[in-house]
């Protein structure tokens, strides 16, 4: 992990005037909530629609990904310089053992991803992966996971790791205050993306709804990726939809059909411990 010690400077010269400028008399606004020992669960769900050769769709599939469990276990967390950080970790139900640690500040500003590991649990994604047949599609979705941040793309020798990763520059997840039409730069590096606050949507989920802010990502490539977010329960909704995939068959470039994806993550509860 000593190669990534170069950018600890920079993240910590980052750090504190973000702070800086978040003291004296300056309102403060609600931030994404962070109270130690919340747990959240999410049941994923994705769907293939086919198309015929006329722009029809003729058939689909459905899969049930299962549930993840995603919780906050340190809000005073500590790595190397870093102090008071909130770790969050998930898991797929199915694979307890198999665990995705996510560190986070809640500044004055914004809601920053710091560092993580074992980015192969989940929260992985390449948007310049081709993909040669729908099975290959399904296995980079499934590892998109709940965290309030993805992933950038990481080499091969990386993505199952367990040791702490930094992000080159500190993924700015979301903006204070959230208002509609306000935008920020989540990240630059892999590649660039903006988010901006589109809209508020009541959303349901297991017969409850919620006040939601509908968050878009603007980016270079076809994928729509939109989280709903609540700041008094976190992540309500998750959505991912890409239309006209091709299906590439492995003895020959030309597209043998298309299909349209979408993978949608739905809250189905959230434990708050008692004050």
């Amino acid at each position: 992990m000593s190669k990534l010690f170069f950018i600890l400077p920079s993240l910590i010269l980052f750090i504190s005037c973000d702070e800086a400028v978040n003291t004296g008399n300056i309102s403060v606004y609600p931030k994404y909530p962070t109270l130690l020992r919340t747990v959240w669960e999410y049941n994923t769900i994705m769907k293939y629609e086919y198309y015929d050769s006329t722009g029809n769709i003729d058939s689909s599939s459905v899969i049930d990904l299962g549930n993840t469990i995603c919780t906050i276990s340190s809000i005073n967390d500590s790595i190397t310089n870093f102090k008071k950080l909130i770790l969050f970790e998930e898991f797929d139900v199915a694979t307890p053992d198999y665990i995705h640690r996510m560190w986070y500040i809640n500044s004055g500003s914004g809601f920053y991803a710091i560092a993580y590991s074992n980015p192969g649990t989940s929260n992985l994604i390449i948007p310049k992966q081709i993909f040669s047949n729908p099975e290959n599609f399904k296995q980079l979705i499934k590892s998109i996971g709940l965290s309030p941040a993805i992933f950038p793309v990481l080499s091969n020798s990386n993505q199952f790791s367990d040791s702490i990763q930094f992000y080159p520059y500190p993924r700015k997840v979301l903006a204070y205050p959230l208002d509609v039409g306000s935008r920020w730069v989540e990240l630059i590096d892999p590649f660039y993306r903006e988010r901006i606050v589109r809209t508020t949507e009541i959303i349901n989920c297991n017969g409850n709804d919620y006040n939601t802010y509908k968050i878009e990502s603007e980016w270079d490539f076809p994928i729509i990726f939109n989280d709903y977010i609540n700041l008094t329960d976190g992540l309500i909704k998750r959505e991912i939809l890409i239309d006209s995939v091709a299906i590439i068959s492995p003895i020959s470039p030309d597209p043998q059909g298309y299909y349209k994806f979408s993978s949608i993550s739905n809250l189905v509860r959230v434990l708050k411990p008692e004050r």
